[in-house]
């Protein structure tokens, strides 16, 4: 018995059932058979999406992609709610897979721990690698001449009275106007009016993320005098 209990403890967690810890080298190295779950820590360099939760995970050893991830206690959280960004140190747990039969990577892992990155509390526009763009103009000036341009093109339908109608639609990752949708509404006719402005706008240059363009959503007012 005490010989047994001696081996355990020299096996350590594994022994115990507990997940084992690998580098991002070990992990990729997995026999695309082996369906035990481990544990892999590093800084995530890139993210990819937010809507799939992909980004990539980096030790001293080498890169790995995730693809997918849930939090252990909120399971219906999606990325954005896990407050992940570049630059942050997570521990995930996860299986390793081949996608297409040539993408080494973890899907569908757990997060199991998470250290804010010292970039982590910056202002969402100072994480971008470009801010979005229009007519010549950047960042908040961009929405500033974006309203600039909605307003010279407004006017009030006969037999209306002014009003103001808060519109919410997204600059897409090609730069198109889209989704056009009223947020806060007057009546029917303002609302269409301008519904029809913000949707025939041209295109914005879109913001880049991680070396690659992002959605942004905008909510603007729309004045009719």
């Amino acid at each position: 018995m005490k010989k047994l209990l001696l081996i355990l403890l020299l096996a350590g967690p594994v022994a115990l059932g507990q997940p084992r810890q690998l580098t991002v080298k070990e992990f990729l190295k997995l026999s695309s058979s082996d369906t035990t779950s481990y544990v892999v820590k590093g800084v995530v360099t890139k993210v990819r999406s937010t809507v799939s939760g992909s980004f990539f995970l980096e030790d001293n050893t080498g890169t790995l992609l995730v693809y997918g991830l849930m939090h252990p206690e909120h399971k219906d959280w999606n990325f954005k709610q896990m407050d992940i960004v570049k630059g942050d140190t997570l521990t995930v747990l996860g299986r390793f897979t081949v996608y297409d039969k040539s993408t080494l990577e973890m899907k569908d892992g757990r997060l199991l721990a998470k250290s804010d990155g010292p970039d982590h509390n910056l202002p969402y526009m100072e994480r971008l690698d470009r801010k979005p763009s229009f007519k010549g103009r950047s960042g908040e000036d961009a929405e500033t001449a974006f309203c600039e341009w909605v307003q010279a093109r407004v006017k009030t339908p006969e037999g209306c009275t002014g009003g103001t109608v808060y519109i919410k639609f997204v600059v897409g990752r090609k730069g198109g106007v889209q989704e056009v949708l009223v947020h806060k509404g007057v009546n029917p006719q303002l609302n269409a009016e301008a519904v029809r402005i913000v949707s025939s706008a041209p295109k914005w240059k879109p913001a880049m993320m991680d070396g690659h363009p992002i959605r942004m959503i905008y909510v603007i007012p729309v004045v009719f005098p």
